[in-house]
């Protein structure tokens, strides 16, 4: 990236302190530093004079508590130090490092520092020569991006490969292993240089704007942790969500949707949720049911439901621009919609209806009013929304998405396309979620979104958008989820068995064997593509994929632990080798398996006609095989084998997995719990239950019990029995015998 005019921010001409702040006046702009807490600094710096609004839609938390800091000034150096951190600010030029509280070096600006290059905003920082980077959101490739380059700009791309940089999510907040992460908050469009052409920099941009970001100082758990804090995390979804979803463009019916779930049942495949894409819409009329096809929609949704299944809709942000459509005309009435640059009438472009208008969700006004458009649809049953093309795609104009000169409220602050696009996402996906807790106040929502920005956990999970049945994205899918989860999105997965193209039966094995341990587990292929529900690809398919949709719903005691505990801390669901064994460097470069939660280790077959594979297992502890029980040491590779019907899957010694009897959706309960005992030096495990369906967790209607296992008996400890319904009856399995 050429720098040639470049401008840094210069030397500091003055200085002044407020309370936690220091704010330096430069000559070429002002910069502010600002102590959040004794591990989070926020940096600011603006080339003009003052700073334009505080406003960020990523940030849920606001106001911190005061912290002690201590402020000196020695020479040319202003030196800020917390418990956890020293910030030291040189001011000819003005440069900023980061220090441990003993000295050592966390990062530090590169000669250059920050400043512009016209409105483009930059910092400079240098790159140590172990340093690897993880997180920057939804990004393709391997899990360390250090040595890469790319943008931050949602885009509708299907058929994305591990090439493109940009695709439908940015989250701009990467974590270093030298003990940092950086949250760079700007929604124009960003670019991350990590080192690539020059190896001892990395520099950090955007379009226009301010530089503003967050420093947080920590291993990966505590910044995880921290940048949750700032940016929010997830609710408990409903216990429904975590099962089996199933999913095409289209069915085309209600007979047909009707079909496939009486096929799931007939066939003993547990599902609970099937979805309706685009054609259950009247002419892709968002908020309306095809008369013909879908002509009694609360009836459909009831039937569904006595069958145990959930039905989930899709909504579009494109309305079609028809004065006959209720919802355009009453829209268009109220001054709902974006208008071109010029302002002379609404701005339209070609979605699925045809020539659409859009909604400015930055607009509370009209947050307001699309929310209210929820009310009559949720009334038929519909369990949940799916927010999709909200990059936004627009087909017919450069960039496939709106010019960059469109105006958006912004929240009253009135700015461009060019910085509402990267938020225009994120802002539909949380007015359906406001939506939705306000008709439903005490029914936890489920929503899933394709383009989203930092903070979308508050609203929704996220899944990896219109991928290919290629192995390669099924390998890929792995990294990409990891690295989402560690940016605060733990409710993440891919379309199993791959959107486009056309699936095989080994690679639809295989890919479900993997996705029935992502935190999101739905099955998703496109109009045109061969049918890859389980049974299509006959019986040795079919009953290899039953056997792992099957395992995963008797572990959703376990899964609900962990997503208890995303709810609590930001805590990764599936994580990277390194999340749990931070002192393994062979870790680090692990990204074709990962560990769900801390007790399991899921090695997928990602070739095809592959009957073993190498595995590592982690350093400091002994691995147990799930299938053969076989004990292994850790801090080595293992060959495991691995026929179609076999996952390698390894349990962590000292674990104990809470498990359920096989159900074919969660609407049938269970009042036993079976406790899988894995003995090692300390044995231990735990319990979270509630009703997995209402917010009365929040108000401790929750149970929580810990396991211990030691001399051949277990012990229980109830820390918590606020869930009256809890289970009542545990049975003990050690390894593979009943004890």
């Amino acid at each position: 990236m050429p720098d040639s005019k470049f401008t840094s921010v210069g030397n500091v001409k003055s200085v002044a302190k407020t309370e936690n702040t220091l704010d330096f006046v430069c000559e070429h702009g002002r910069v502010r530093v600002a102590v959040l807490s004794d591990a989070i600094i926020r940096v600011r710096a603006t080339q003009v004079t003052d700073f334009g609004p505080d406003f960020s839609y990523a940030i849920a938390k606001t106001k911190w508590p005061k912290v002690k800091t201590d402020v000196k000034t020695a020479g040319n150096t202003v030196t800020i130090a917390t418990k956890k951190l020293r910030v030291n600010i040189t001011k000819t030029p003005l440069r900023i490092e980061f220090a441990k509280p003993d000295g050592t070096i966390l990062s530090r600006a590169d000669a250059r520092g920050m400043g512009w290059e016209d409105a483009k905003c930059r910092t400079y920082r240098e790159l140590a020569k172990d340093e690897m980077f993880f997180g920057c959101g939804e990004k393709t490739g391997q899990m360390n991006k250090r040595g890469q380059s790319f943008g931050f700009w949602n885009t509708d791309s299907l058929g994305h490969t591990y090439l493109h940089g940009e695709i439908y999510v940015s989250i701009p907040f990467l974590i270093s292993t030298r003990g940092y992460g950086i949250f760079w908050d700007n929604t124009h469009r960003t670019f991350f240089n990590l080192g690539h052409g020059d190896e001892s920099r990395y520099f950090l941009e955007a379009d226009a704007g301010e530089i503003d970001y967050y420093f947080f100082a920590g291993d990966v758990k505590e910044v995880v942790r921290t940048y949750t804090e700032l940016t929010g995390r997830m609710w408990l979804p409903p216990r429904w969500a975590l099962g089996y979803h199933q999913c095409r463009w289209s069915y085309l019916s209600a007979d047909e949707l009707l079909d496939v779930a009486r096929q799931f049942r007939r066939r003993k495949i547990p599902c609970d949720v099937l979805y309706c894409d685009i054609d259950y819409m009247d002419g892709f009329r968002v908020f309306t049911w095809n008369p013909k096809t879908f002509p009694k929609p609360r009836a459909l949704v009831a039937k569904l439901a006595k069958m145990g299944f959930k039905v989930v809709t899709i909504i579009d942000p494109g309305v079609k621009n028809d004065d006959g459509y209720a919802v355009c005309r009453d829209g268009k009435q109220k001054g709902m919609f974006l208008k071109k640059a010029d302002g002379s009438g609404w701005f339209t472009g070609n979605v699925w209806p045809g020539e659409c208008v859009f909604p400015d969700f930055t607009n509370p006004r009209v947050r307001e009013w699309w929310s209210g458009l929820h009310k009559d649809f949720l009334a038929t049953g519909v369990a949940g929304i799916w927010n999709d093309m909200n990059e936004p795609a627009v087909w017919n104009h450069p960039g496939g998405t709106m010019p960059l000169d469109i105006p958006h409220d912004y929240d009253g602050q009135k700015a461009t396309h060019a910085r509402a696009h990267n938020v225009y996402g994120f802002n539909m996906t949380r007015t359906c979620h406001e939506a939705l807790r306000t008709l439903r106040p005490n029914e936890r929502p489920f929503l899933i979104t394709r383009a989203a920005y930092a903070g979308i956990q508050r609203y929704s999970m996220v899944w990896t958008g219109d991928n290919q049945s290629l192995w390669e994205q099924f390998a890929g899918s792995i990294p990409e989820c990891l690295n989402l989860s560690l940016s605060g999105v733990a409710f993440c997965g891919p379309d199993v068995g791959g959107f486009s193209r056309n699936c095989t039966g080994e690679l639809l094995a295989r890919w479900t064997q993997a996705g029935a341990f992502f935190p999101f587990f739905r099955n998703h292929s496109a109009m045109g593509t061969r049918a890859q529900e389980p049974w299509t690809f006959g019986k040795e398919v079919e009953d290899v994929c039953r056997k792992y949709i099957s395992l995963r719903y008797q572990l959703l005691p376990y899964f609900y632990n962990l997503f208890r505990e995303a709810t609590q801390a930001g805590t990764p669901i599936m994580r990277p080798l390194f999340w749990e064994f931070p002192n393994d460097p062979h870790g680090y470069a692990v990204d074709d398996q990962f560990l769900l939660g801390p007790a399991l280790l899921v090695a997928p077959v990602i070739k095809p006609g592959a009957g073993q594979r190498a595995v590592y297992l982690p350093a400091g502890n002994e691995w147990y095989d799930y299938w053969t029980k076989q004990k292994h040491a850790g801090g080595q590779y293992v060959t495991a084998r691995a026929p179609l019907d076999t996952l390698p899957l390894f349990v962590r010694a000292g674990s104990i997995l809470p498990m359920t009897r096989p159900i074919e959706h969660t609407g049938q309960k269970t009042d036993e719990i079976i406790l899988d005992v894995y003995p090692g030096k300390k044995t231990s495990g735990y319990l979270y239950e509630d009703d997995g369906e209402s917010f009365d967790y929040e108000r401790d209607a929750y149970s929580l019990t810990n396991f211990t296992w030691s001399d051949g008996k277990l012990r229980v400890n109830k820390k918590k029995t606020g869930y009256r319904f809890a289970a009542k009856k545990y049975r003990v399995l050690v390894l593979s015998e009943t004890a």
